[in-house]
Parts: C-alpha cells; structure tokens; sequence
C-alpha cells in the first residue's frame, strides 16, 4: 500500500525544485504533469492542489523558456 502522505510531500519536493531558477537537472515537463496526476489519481492529492501543481510548473516552463529567448 502506498503512503498518499509520502507522495504528497514527494511530489510537493519534486515541483518546488523544478520551478527553481537553477536547478542542476530538469526532467521533462509531461513526466511531471503525469507524476501530479498520478497522485490525484490513487487520491494522495485534491484536485486543487493537483491544478495549483499544474500551474506552477506551467508558469515556471514558461518563464524559463522567456529568459533564453530574453538573452
């Protein structure tokens, strides 16, 4: 049986570092959006916070994909 708490708090770990400014790696962005709703799936997280996840890593693809065309 899984631990919904552990995933929760993984997944939370997982998208705070994606939307660093600098991380050392990023994993692509489908294999998060398919982590984020994986865990709403087994029910680890709400809907809520499965778009508020969604959005953030969307905002942080974006501004990402801003500053190289910036420079």
């Amino acid at each position: 049986m899984m631990n919904k708490k552990r995933v929760r708090e993984t997944l939370n770990s997982l998208v705070d570092f994606w939307c660093t400014e600098k991380p050392m790696y990023k994993v692509d962005l489908s294999w998060i959006r398919g982590q984020i709703s994986f865990a709403y799936l087994i029910g680890a997280i709400t809907l809520s916070e499965k778009e508020e996840m969604i959005q953030r890593v969307s905002e942080a693809k974006e501004a990402c994909r801003e500053s190289v065309i910036g420079t």
